[in-house]
């Protein structure tokens, strides 16, 4: 189950034949906080594995604070870490697991990478709990010393691969995974960071997350 907003719709292609014999079940729309799913029937069952994937938006009305007006900075992280910690809970109650998606790096001028990195931080302490694990996805989508890449070299087997060698791995808003500016909903090109992106959360999964 991949519960998340607009990395998670791109990666979902990619990401569902890699868990076959698993299916995947879609629970994510671009833009969304963890608060918008909190009141939603999730169609968690004790076999689940809940994947938990979000970056950083604060658009939603859940995201505003008593005037009404967005959240901020290390206020957008704390209504994260009251949110998720709320997910985790609802999951573990269901008597599912949890794998928590560690987020990328965005482009030098693109807003929010002090939110990323927090949230980072805030996944990774979360999966100290039984029943949580952390996969450091983002980082199959940068560089080998952790900073911002718009391409990388193509891995072996990728369906599509540049002539030069490399694939465009994020998009030009410094977000995103669709090569060129990124469509509303799913990516109609190939989207190597995405295929990295899935990869990761598919070997984690494959790996065996402990129920606790």
């Amino acid at each position: 189950m991949l519960v998340g907003d607009s990395l998670a719709e791109q990666a979902a292609p990619y990401l569902s034949p890699l868990l076959d014999p698993r299916s995947l079940v879609a629970q994510f729309y671009p833009g969304t906080a963890p608060c918008d799913w909190l009141g939603r029937d999730l169609q968690i069952t004790a076999d689940s594995v809940v994947v938990i994937s979000f970056t950083g938006n604060a658009m939603s009305a859940c995201m505003t604070d008593g005037t009404g007006t967005a959240l901020q900075g290390q206020a957008v992280v704390d209504r994260y870490a009251a949110d998720v910690a709320t997910l985790i809970s609802r999951v573990q109650g269901d008597g599912a697991v949890v794998l928590l998606v560690g987020q990328p790096i965005r482009a030098d001028g693109t807003p929010g990478n002090d939110v990323v990195a927090a949230l980072n931080g805030l996944y990774v302490q979360l999966a100290e709990q039984p029943g949580v694990t952390y996969v450091d996805a983002g980082a199959a989508v940068e560089e080998p010393d952790g900073s911002f890449a718009h391409a990388l070299p193509c891995l072996p087997g990728e369906a599509e691969c540049d002539a030069g060698g490399t694939n465009v791995v994020r998009s030009d808003d410094g977000l995103h995974f669709c090569p060129g500016s990124p469509p509303p909903g799913a990516c109609a090109a190939y989207a190597s960071g995405a295929f990295r992106f899935a990869s990761a959360i598919a070997a984690a999964i494959a790996g065996g997350i402990d129920a606790g």
